[in-house]
């Protein structure tokens, strides 16, 4: 018998997969990784399935945080984008979720900079965004061997602009720790963040 989370995740990725279209997963592929596994959905549909499900089961789950682990170890990129959408919402409406779990999400379970890039802005910055005593955790990720910690560093840092004080300060002590890099998903977000701050 399937679990109560793993039926949530199942319902999700059912329909999910009914609502693919294979040419634009075929675009979508080339722009992000040829190895991505995705049904073509677009975003906007995406939030929409999720928001569904969110205000369906929200009164009776009790840990959404299971159903996006569910969602994210099936590495499908709209099933993914479905779990961080998720953790998105129930940060908006629940508890807060405590950074090291979002470390271990994207250690072990973000492949490319769209689902790096999506956890950065929907889940890091709202983590942050409330407990600025944490930010000193991007130094950390900024100075990780693993690429997608440093990219999401980087890309949490601009989506923090405007949004927590002494951000200017931030964005050049997170810089300081990039100069010497060589991988392009990375050096790619470096620019970005460089771009914010002039």
């Amino acid at each position: 018998m399937v679990d109560f989370n793993n039926k949530i995740s199942i319902i999700v990725d059912k329909e999910l997969k009914k609502s693919g279209n294979k040419e634009f997963a075929k675009k979508r592929n080339r722009l992000i990784s040829e190895g991505v596994i995705s049904y073509g959905v677009k975003v906007g549909e995406i939030r929409r399935v999720v928001k569904k499900y969110f205000r369906q089961f929200q009164k009776t789950e009790k840990s959404w945080l299971k159903v996006v682990k569910e969602l994210m170890s099936t590495k499908v990129l709209d099933d993914q984008m479905a779990g961080l959408f998720l953790l998105g919402f129930s940060l908006k409406n629940f508890k807060r979720i405590d950074i090291s779990e979002i470390e271990k999400l994207i250690t072990r379970h973000i492949d490319n900079w769209a689902t790096c890039d999506a956890i950065s802005s929907e889940v890091v910055v709202k983590s942050l965004k409330n407990s600025p005593k944490e930010i000193k955790t991007l130094y950390t990720w900024a100075k990780s061997k693993n690429i997608w910690l440093k990219r999401a560093a980087l890309v949490t840092t601009v989506k923090l602009k405007n949004k927590t004080e002494d951000w200017q300060e931030v964005a050049s002590k997170i810089l300081s720790s990039f100069s010497k890099e060589k991988e392009p998903i990375v050096k790619k977000a470096v620019h970005w963040l460089e771009e914010e701050i002039d």
